[in-house]
């Protein structure tokens, strides 16, 4: 079985004798975007202010250490979706650095006296990163705890409508005939950069071997970090240099007669 989880969103794939068995792929709107956009709204709620380097003047000093940061001037005219483009990839970084999944089911109201982790941000200001910084990666594998008001951000309506991650393999597995689910348990592979949470893999497996306690679970990851993060393309470009890929083609007529549901029927 093969989790890839990356920054558009996260697929569970039974393989089987070489073959992705389409009829119990399993998809699921967590995603690296889309946690970043909620912890951009946590930031918000708690007053930070995330500026960009681009709207700051800043006077450094010869040493290297800032000594005045400014508003910018001649900035008028640009787009708040560009403004909001780039808080996101300061609050991506902050997620990347900080954030990292907790050993075990993960309560915040237990946990408000955790330690905080510090973060610069480009206007020199260090903002303190709590709870969230678990909370954050543990939708994950508790959705329950999504707010209601940013459920918006995951594409749903209510938190019941979003599945654990352990929960999405359980069902993937479940919809594979019962003689290959001993084998597709025993190797699962997570791939994609939103896997690369400190601590991830291990709570994966922790959660599915207690999900299926009478089968015996494996959770198997790219050592690398690179080919961890970019295996999607890498197996892209393995694909493309086939000769058999000529055939699975999409042309433009094609696409915009049949939309981007043309990509999952004509390439399977």
């Amino acid at each position: 079985v093969v989790l890839d989880s990356g920054g558009g969103s996260t697929c569970v794939a039974p393989v089987h004798d070489g073959y992705v068995l389409q009829k119990a792929v399993v998809r699921s709107p967590f995603s690296g975007e889309r946690l970043t956009d909620y912890l951009l709204g946590v930031l918000e709620a708690k007053s930070v202010n995330v500026r960009p380097s681009w709207m700051l003047n800043k006077t450094v000093a010869k040493d290297g250490s800032l000594l005045k940061v400014t508003e910018a001037t001649g900035i008028e005219k640009t787009t708040s979706s560009y403004k909001r483009f780039t808080q996101k990839m300061i609050v991506g970084d902050v997620k990347e650095t900080v954030c990292r999944v907790s050993e075990s089911t993960f309560d915040e109201s237990a946990n408000t006296q955790i330690p905080y982790t510090q973060y610069e941000l480009p206007d020199g200001k260090t903002i303190d990163v709590g709870t969230e910084r678990f909370k954050t990666c543990e939708l994950m594998f508790n959705p329950s705890l999504l707010e209601a008001e940013k459920c918006s951000i995951f594409g749903v309506s209510s938190s019941s409508e979003l599945q654990a991650l352990h929960d999405c393999i359980s069902e993937s597995v479940g919809k594979c005939d019962s003689d290959i689910k001993k084998d597709l348990y025993s190797s699962v592979i997570v791939t994609g950069g939103n896997t690369l949470f400190p601590g991830f893999k291990e709570r994966v497996e922790r959660d599915l071997a207690e999900a299926v306690s009478l089968l015996k679970v494996k959770i198997i990851s790219p050592m690398a970090t690179t080919e961890r993060r970019f295996s999607v393309w890498i197996g892209g470009s393995i694909l493309a240099s086939l000769g058999s890929f000529q055939q699975m083609w999409i042309s433009r007529k094609q696409y915009n007669e049949e939309g981007v549901q043309i990509v999952h029927t004509q390439c399977p």
